[in-house]
């Protein structure tokens, strides 16, 4: 058996997840495609099926759907907590540039997306035994975080080690660029091993080539000069962090997105040839082999017969209502999938009760969503601390509050009432002001308290001391 081997859940879902990317990748992506989501019509020759191609327009639905869902993930900043030794590293996780917050960015894309992506925590190989923390990072060794898309993890295997399930084989395609030349670059796949040896990590990376495996490169990584047990490799996926596969959480946008695509070409196929008029000539016989009639107000056409007609066929019809219909059809569904910013605003102002049963069911898997990325990254920043023999607690997590909802007036008047009665301290109003977004995430009470004192003072507010609070009152009140 190769390296090359497939899971039978990838053999599975490959297609799958390519229309997923493809979609997402927009037009181009999609064209490039050709047949596999718009076929030839029936005798249509090369040169006009790729007039046919080249008049279809993708309506990228499925991309501003997942473009509105990331914003709404990212509407506030994740809440991040590492040990002093690394907080330095989130700023570059890949050491390619990426710091922690575009990397889980990506994640999150993958993850509606293809709904599957993996993280794998690594560390650089170096001859560093006996080396202290300070020499492994004056070497520029530090541990590192790698993403691979769905379509990357071609293989893996989950054995059952002391009564748990362990996750024990990952294979992993990678493209490497070597020079051919001072001026060309060449690509060709690596497959990277991950796997449990003798219950101990290794790491393999193979080339196949005339369809056999030559090894590149084997090492045991080593993590404070001990070797693993444990792959550091963790799958994301739509509702959980194990390797199981399941369909892309769009995927009915997604297929519904490329109804609409083929709609649409059938409909600009269609406008193509009956907007544009046919003349028609009875009763009239060219006097020469080949002769050509030519229309426009510099040719004249004199028939000898009085009875020949010329007239033009012009379009009449339903034909083309019903495409339009289809296509209005089909961006509505659209929007109930998931597409939310392609439904035109209602008139009236929706309730807040319809508004939270509109939103609930696209709000639950966006929650999933957000916390199966909170558990997994939690997991390899721990690894990651581990590694740079970092002390301390570990804690990732993603904004669940999807939605802005500002304290309305009632609300704040009400919160101010009872903090100046004494009914709660000022911290407690100021946590209240946070949620109800009156004031930034990222305030605290005495950077506000600083600003208010720093304020000139208000006119007509003989109740206010200086430091903006009511006369008789302190933050701790």
């Amino acid at each position: 058996m190769s390296v090359k081997n497939q899971h039978a859940d990838y053999a599975r879902m490959e297609s799958v997840w390519k229309r997923c990317e493809d979609v997402a990748c927009g037009q181009d992506a999609v064209h490039a495609a050709g047949e596999v989501y718009l076929p030839k019509l029936k005798d249509q020759t090369p040169e006009d099926y790729k007039a046919y191609l080249l008049r279809a327009t993708f309506y990228n639905a499925g991309w501003r759907t997942i473009a509105g869902l990331i914003g709404m993930l990212f509407r506030k900043p994740p809440v991040v907590e590492v040990p002093a030794g690394i907080e330095d590293y989130l700023d570059d996780v890949t050491m390619s540039g990426i710091p922690l917050h575009v990397f889980v960015q990506e994640i999150a894309e993958e993850c509606l997306i293809a709904g599957r992506c993996g993280l794998l925590v690594d560390y650089p190989q170096a001859n560093v035994t006996g080396a202290t923390v300070a020499d492994a990072q004056s070497l520029g060794l530090r541990p590192t975080m790698q993403l691979y898309e769905a379509l990357s993890i071609i293989n893996w295997r989950v054995t059952r080690v002391n009564n748990q399930s362990v996750l024990s084989l990952v294979v992993l395609t990678e493209s490497a660029v070597t020079l051919k030349d001072e001026f060309t670059e060449e690509a060709e796949i690596h497959y990277r091993v991950l796997d449990l040896f003798n219950g101990q990590y290794r790491q393999r990376v193979f080339r196949v080539e005339h369809d056999k495996d030559i090894l590149l490169e084997e090492f045991t990584p080593l993590m404070n000069g001990k070797p693993l047990d444990y792959i550091p490799f963790v799958f994301f996926g739509s509702d959980d962090l194990t390797p199981e596969v399941d369909e892309p959480p769009l995927i009915d946008l997604i297929n519904t997105n490329l109804a609409h695509y083929r709609t649409t070409a059938d409909y600009e196929h269609g406008c193509h040839f009956t907007g544009l008029p046919t003349a028609v000539v009875s009763g009239y016989t060219p006097i020469t082999d080949g002769e050509k009639l030519y229309i426009g107000s510099q040719a004249a056409w004199v028939f000898p017969d009085p009875g020949a007609k010329a007239s033009f066929l012009e379009f009449t019809g339903q034909g083309l209502q019903s495409l339009e219909k289809n296509l209005e059809s089909k961006e509505q569904q659209m929007a109930v999938l998931g597409a939310r910013m392609l439904e035109a605003l209602k008139r009236g102002v929706e309730s807040a009760q319809t508004a939270s049963i509109h939103r609930v069911g696209e709000e639950s898997v966006l929650a999933a969503i957000a916390q199966v990325i909170s558990m997994g990254v939690t997991k390899a920043l721990g690894w990651f601390a581990e590694w740079a023999n970092a002390d301390g607690e570990v804690k990732f997590e993603l904004n669940r509050d999807f939605y802005p909802a500002p304290m309305d007036y009632n609300m704040l008047t009400s919160l101010i009432a009872g903090w100046q009665q004494g009914a709660y301290s000022y911290d407690t109003l100021f946590d209240n002001l946070k949620a109800g977004e009156v004031v930034g995430v990222d305030a605290t009470a005495e950077e506000e308290q600083a600003k208010i004192a720093n304020a000139p003072p208000l006119l007509n507010s003989p109740a206010l001391a200086p430091t903006g609070l009511p006369a008789g009152t302190s933050a701790t009140a």
